[in-house]
């Protein structure tokens, strides 16, 4: 060792950036959990919002959409109760615009194609 004081300074600078970072991330963990419950119970403990959450209609907004394939090609279909989603599809995000599909291609592999 050449400069045993800018080695050890340099160690002692890093221990202190460890140290800050380990508690800046305490003092956010402990925050972010007592912030979210003070905002959120007020709000719940309302008769108002007990009464509007009886009084609002049952229906649901969301619709069961998955990839409907074939032996060569996936459509996006919704409302498609069928359980299965073959195992190469469940990676597959929905389409990029509304008449994207996936293609088998020459090779065997899927091709995502948007006419």
């Amino acid at each position: 060792m050449r400069y045993p004081f800018l080695t050890s300074a340099l160690a002692q600078l890093r221990r202190a950036v460890f140290a800050v970072a380990l508690v800046f991330a305490a003092f956010t963990a402990g925050g972010l959990g007592s912030a979210e419950a003070g905002v959120a119970t007020p709000g719940l403990a309302t008769p108002a919002a007990a009464a509007v959450d009886i009084l609002a209609p049952a229906t649901s907004l969301t619709e069961t959409v998955r990839w409907v394939c074939g032996p060569f090609r996936c459509f996006w279909r919704p409302n498609w109760n069928n359980w299965y989603v073959p195992p190469y599809a469940r990676g597959w995000g929905p389409p990029l615009r509304p008449n994207c599909f996936w293609r088998r291609g020459w090779g065997g592999g899927w091709v995502h194609v948007c006419p």
